[in-house]
This record gives C-alpha cells, structure tokens and sequence, in this order.
C-alpha cells in the first residue's frame, strides 16, 4: 500500500472535523445574532394569523358613504370634468361630499408623477382644493356617526404605511368618541375616508403585524431598504436552520449508546425540540422569504400593461348623464358610480352597500340595468389579451389559484363569484370579473410553484384545510407553539454564550489584575486528602 492511499482516511477524517467545526461555528453565531428575531416572528405570527392588519374594507367604505342624490342634468361625465380641470383622468367615482356630487379621479400627472386622487365639483369640474382639518373632522363624523375629539395631519404613521395609500397622501387622522376607540384616516385631497382602526386593532397589531413584518413607520418609508433587509434577514434564518436540522441529525449519530448526545439542559431540550420542530420551523422560514417575491424569482399577480390595455380596449366615451343612469337604478340604494370602460364600450357600475348594477354609458344602447357584463363583451374582451388559442370557463366555484380563504361579508369584493377564466397554452391564466369589469388575477408556471412554496406553506392554504378551517387553525398554533419553544431554548443558549464570552474577555483584560492565588474548594480537598494520608504512613512506620 502507498503512503499516499494510506493517507486518504486520515484526510477524509480531517476534513469531516473541519465541515463539523464549520458547521458548529455558522450554527452557533448565527443563532446569537437571530435567536431573539425568530422567536419574536413565532410569537407574533400567531398573532398575526387571528387579528390582521388595519383596512377599511369596502363593506365598511360604502356602508359609511350617503346616497348619492343627483337632480336631472345636474352632473357633467367623468371624461367631461377632468377635461374641465385640466386632469388626465384614469379611474373615477361619482359620490356626495357635504351635500354635493363630486368625481373623485385618480390623475395621473400628480406631483413628481405619482398617481394622486382629486376631488373635481361635479357640476361644473371645477378642482376643489384639498379640505381643511375642520371639514375632515366632520366628513369623519359624519362617515361615523361619532363625534370627533382630536384631529392630526400627517403624512404617515404606523397604521398608514402601506404604499397602496400613497395616492392618498396627506392624510388627516381623526380620533372619535366611543367605547372602541375609533380613528379614521381622511384623504383631504381626494374627500374621502381611507382607513380606519379600533383600539383592540391596535393593541394586536404592535403584538403582531408591526414586530411580524418588521413594520415600523421609520423604516416603511424606505421601500428597498425595508424589502432588502426582510429579504437578508430571511435568507440568514434559512442557513440557520439548515446548519441545525444537519447537525442535529449528525449529533444523533455521535455516541452510539446515547441518541442525545448532550447532557446540560438547555442544550438538550434543544436537541430534541429542534428534531421535532426544525423541519416546519424552515419551511415557514423559506416560506416567509418567498412572501417578499427575492430577486423577482415569480410573476406578478397582476395583469401587465399590455394585457390591461387590450381588455380596456379603444377609448369609448361616457355620454350618459350620471343622474339618468341613477334613475335606472330599480330601487338600489345606490352609494357611489364608478366609470368603467372594457372592450371598447363604456359602463357605469352602480354601487350600493350590498349589491351593484352595470349601465352602458356610451349612448349606444337603451338604459338597461344587469349585474354582469354579457358574456359577449367578456370573451372578446379576453381574447384580445394574448395572441393564440384560448381555453375560457366560467367559475362559480374557486379554483388551486383562485380562491378565498374565509368566507366573509367583504368576500363578494375580495373575491367574487362567478368569474370567467382564459388559459393559454404556455401555462398563463387570467381572471376576470364580470360584475366589477375588472381583471383580478394573472397566473403563470411561477405562481404555481408561488401557490404551493409561499401560501401553501406559510399560511396552509391547501384546498383540504382551507374545506377544515378549525383543523387549519389547530395545526397552526400548535406548530408555531413548538416553534416558539425552539426559538427560547435558542435565546437561552445564546445569552449563555455572549454572557460566558464577555465573563471570559473580563478577566483576561489588563484591567482585570492578578489572578487570585487562593485555594479553590477542589484542590483544598485534595491537599486535605494527601495530608491525613501521609499522617498515618508516618505513624504506622
């Protein structure tokens, strides 16, 4: 045998020191650094799963809203006010605003070019300057029914972060009177409340979205800044848990006799809750990392540009008086229009608190009221999206991609049904509402891997536990609560750690002085044992 073939073991040996001792060493300070940061995103996902962040949804938005009241002829078109006041006009909505009709139109020539939501008079289009602190307080109130007791301007606090707000922006918070502690926020520039929160909303939420999501106000300002550091955060608590999950199946293998190799308790227990918990601790991890979409590895969801472009299709312009169209309304309540356009066609979507009617307002047709765009606009309208041959169904029923994952009063709005479905042949599906003309969900072959990596793995959103949701929210808490044990023994061993280093650096300082030379118990007990010994050598020679 050569001495170089006699050599391979003890390089082999070598090497699997040096992978364990690396291994040890990543795993080891990687959990001082984030122990305390998956313990808190455990605890306040729990959290986070039963009280979600603050929104007014739109049962809450059109339910606060008056009737809109419009006298013949009263009302210039959407098309026709943004054009009076100068306004390049996308989406509109007709509602009241103390007594008066307005338009509120989201301009896209704002400032910096940003999208920015303004209140056009009606009547005349005339621009109507954003409202004093005075009238949102008493928009807020009345939106309410409570009184106002404190008002604030501001651009953003930590219930207004979100960027979908942006369009909005100033805002004026309102704190009203009541035994919940209500706050509405108002848009002065657009007239018109975009968010509220309850004091137990609150309370929850710095317990669980703000801490889960890393939310703070401060931080929420910078986009990048606060999507890149979640993304690095993730990414760090991934390796963590892969370095664990191989050492502790290595550990298992280390003592032959004895299946947990350690001894002391808090290194033990977390052996063990590591093996029982460690698996679905990183799946809820890589889940979480794959929520913040890192270096744009899936599709948006959203239809693009061009798609949105066809469904809209040539420019087709309102000419129906928006107080006829009310007078077609057939006893609905109706709250607020919305001007809509698809396929080449204009349409007003007549809105009251529970339910909705659709009027063509291109002049070409009778007044006839229906809940659902005709099914001949709606695949003409799709067909257009994409070139090649297409597959379209109508759902009454949610789908793997489309679905809901409770059933509530803001269900018809979030995710209504029925609703029609185009597939192509390169795998890309697209979902479309009849009722609102809206294009809801875009999905591709990324989506669907995103379906089954993010929602199916961090929120179970699998069809059998979404049909169990009690068995969905069991499996949940008991799985976070497991991983919540894991992550304290994780903090215990790492205040352990930086406590023993900072003791060690201490007293090898150069402030520290001398060592003391005194006996320790031990050694007192050894030099006692050796004394009484040869005492009685001596005696019996």
């Amino acid at each position: 045998m050569s001495v170089a073939t006699s050599s391979l073991p003890s390089v082999r040996i070598n090497a699997k020191r040096m992978l364990h001792k690396s291994l040890i060493f990543l795993h080891k300070w990687l959990g001082v650094a984030l122990a305390v940061l998956l313990l808190m995103w455990f605890a306040s996902g729990v959290v986070l799963y039963f009280v979600p962040f603050p929104v007014l949804s739109q049962v809450e938005r059109l339910a606060g809203l008056p009737a809109l009241r419009l006298p013949p002829g009263c009302c210039l078109t959407a098309a026709q006010a943004a054009g009076q006041a100068g306004l390049s006009a996308g989406e509109a909505r007709l509602g009241m605003q103390a007594g008066l009709p307005v338009w509120r139109v989201l301009d896209g020539s704002g400032p910096d070019g940003r999208p920015q939501w303004r209140a056009l008079d009606a009547r005349n289009g005339l621009l109507l300057p954003p409202l004093p602190v005075e009238a949102a307080a008493a928009l807020a109130e009345a939106f309410s029914g409570q009184k106002a007791l404190h008002t604030e301007v501001l651009e953003r606090d930590q219930w207004t972060v979100p960027q979908g707000l942006d369009p909005y922006r100033p805002l004026v918070r309102v704190e009203l009177d009541g035994p919940g502690g209500l706050e509405l926020y108002v848009s002065p520039a657009a007239a018109e409340v975009v968010r509220d929160t309850r004091r137990a909303e609150r309370f929850w939420n710095w317990l669980g979205a703000v801490p889960h999501w890393i939310y703070f106000t401060e931080l929420r300002k910078y986009p990048k800044t606060w999507h890149n550091l979640i993304v690095w955060l993730s990414i760090s608590g991934v390796i963590l848990l892969v370095t664990g999950i191989v050492l502790g199946v290595w550990h298992l293998y280390l003592n032959r006799s004895r299946w947990i190799p350690y001894q002391k308790f808090w290194m033990r227990w977390h052996h063990i809750s590591g093996l029982v918990a460690a698996i679905f601790t990183l799946t809820w991890m890589f889940s979480g990392l794959l929520s913040m979409n890192p270096f744009g590895v899936f599709s948006a969801r959203a239809a693009l540009p061009a798609e949105r472009s066809a469904w809209v299709g040539a420019r087709a312009v309102a000419q129906l008086d928006p107080a006829a169209a009310l007078t077609a309304a057939q006893g609905l309540q109706v709250r607020e229009i919305d001007s809509l356009q698809v396929g080449g066609q204009a349409w007003y979507r007549l809105r009251g608190e529970a339910s909705h009617l659709l009027l063509r307002a291109d002049g070409t047709e009778d007044l006839k009221a229906m809940t659902a765009l005709p099914d001949s606009v709606v695949h003409a309208s799709m067909q257009a999206l994409r070139p090649g041959a297409m597959q379209l169904t109508r759902l009454d029923f949610y789908d793997d991609q489309y679905y809901a994952r409770e059933i509530t009063n803001n269900t018809p709005y979030t995710r209504p049904l029925p609703v029609w479905r185009a597939q192509w042949a390169d795998g890309v599906g697209i979902y479309a509402d009849p009722g609102s003309g809206r294009l809801l969900l875009r999905a591709d072959t990324s989506n669907r891997w995103q379906r089954i990596l993010y929602n199916g793995l961090h929120s179970f959103d699998f069809a059998p536990l979404l049909a169990r949701p009690r068995l969905r929210d069991t499996l949940i808490v008991l799985l976070s609560l497991l991983g919540t044990a894991l992550c304290f023994t994780s903090c215990v061993i790492a205040w352990r750690v930086l406590f023993s280093a900072k003791r060690k650096r201490s007293s090898t300082s150069p402030d520290a002085g001398p060592k003391p030379t005194g006996l320790t118990r031990k050694s007192l007990i050894r030099q006692t044992m050796l004394f009484t010994i040869a005492t009685r050598l001596r005696k019996r020679g």
